[in-house]
């Protein structure tokens, strides 16, 4: 059961991965349409879920520690990919960078985003652990409408976005919900054995209505600006029949074996590495060989993730008082 619940959280990081890195192949569609470079937002979401899931599957099996061993373990993850590609990137390529780029990882929203929503997450916990007067499950329930109420107070009161109200600060305040969403499934032990069609078309219809919604409201200043605020739903029903599906029999018999299932596995332990390295790597050379050119920036970027991946592991276990663990460098 829990194996399959891992795998259904790795298939969901490898799409993420896919999605997201897609949204910043701009350079690369310039053949056809930078159009199509899109899904980020529907990526961002589906990592923000996967978040809040293992979030909660930790403090089932954890239970909850001072908050600076917790925090710690945290940090350790997320910012020293972040300053040693940074670094590596400045010796190499000679680009240039600034302290807060470096220390507050200012050129990678999502890091401070998750970073933030890891704090307000045990907080939560840690009041809920405190009071006991509520449950878990109905603390995560009214947090889950509180941020969504907040996600839409703030969308009426932030200025008028150009294009998206995804791509603008709002995406600091309106994944909250989905990541609690996540904690929320998983307090539940949902084990989705079998799929129907109407799972299959809800998870459909969800990802249209984003883009219908989308498309009625962006680069709008009237009215029709707020239709955006309407996406945020379809969004969340999105990330919701994602996981069912995922998590679903049929699904882990297609894709758990052989080379695929390695893949995914790969890619998924290389999530946030891959999130900070492409912005370097992509490259428009192989444009005119397109679409071929689309397959191997994913295969240079998956490489510089990995390296990025051995260079952390080296970097932490230099600071560590343990013996050096050379299988361990190496190890995805």
């Amino acid at each position: 059961m829990e194996k399959n619940h891992l795998f259904s959280v790795d298939f969901l990081k490898f799409v993420a991965a896919l999605m997201i890195t897609n949204s910043h192949f701009q350079l690369l569609y310039e053949p056809l349409t930078p159009s199509l470079a899109t899904f980020g937002v529907h990526g961002n979401a589906l990592f923000f879920f996967v978040s809040g899931f293992l979030l909660m599957r930790s403090f089932e099996k954890h239970g909850l520690t001072n908050i600076i061993d917790w925090y710690k373990v945290k940090f350790r993850r997320l910012w020293p990919p972040v300053i040693i590609w940074t670094l590596w990137s400045a010796v190499v390529w000679k680009m240039q960078f600034s302290v807060s780029e470096l220390l507050l990882a200012t050129k990678y929203w999502f890091v401070q985003s998750i970073a933030i929503n890891f704090l307000l997450f045990y907080g939560i916990l840690k009041v809920q652990a405190i009071v006991k007067s509520c449950s878990m499950e109905n603390t995560l329930k009214i947090v889950f409408g509180v941020s969504i109420a907040v996600s839409v107070i703030y969308f009426f009161m932030m200025p008028n976005a150009v294009g998206s109200v995804y791509h603008t600060k709002f995406h600091y305040i309106c994944h909250f919900s989905i990541m609690i969403m996540g904690a929320i499934v998983y307090r539940r032990k949902y084990r989705w054995k079998n799929i129907t069609k109407r799972d299959a078309v809800l998870l459909l219809l969800s990802f249209i209505l984003y883009f219908i919604f989308m498309g009625i409201g962006k680069n709008h200043n009237n009215a029709l600006y707020n239709i955006q605020i309407l996406a945020l739903l379809p969004l969340h029903t999105f990330v919701y029949y994602s996981f069912k599906i995922a998590n679903s029999r049929k699904l882990n018999a297609f894709l758990n074996y052989g080379f695929f299932s390695r893949l995914i596995s790969v890619v998924a332990a290389l999530t946030l590495e891959i999130y900070v390295v492409q912005f370097v790597v992509i490259t428009d050379k192989f444009n005119g060989i397109f679409p071929v050119n689309i397959i191997i920036n994913l295969i240079l970027i998956l490489i510089a993730a990995y390296w990025l991946k051995v260079l952390t592991s080296v970097f932490l276990q230099v600071l560590n008082s343990e013996p050096f663990n050379l299988r361990k460098i190496f190890k995805v």
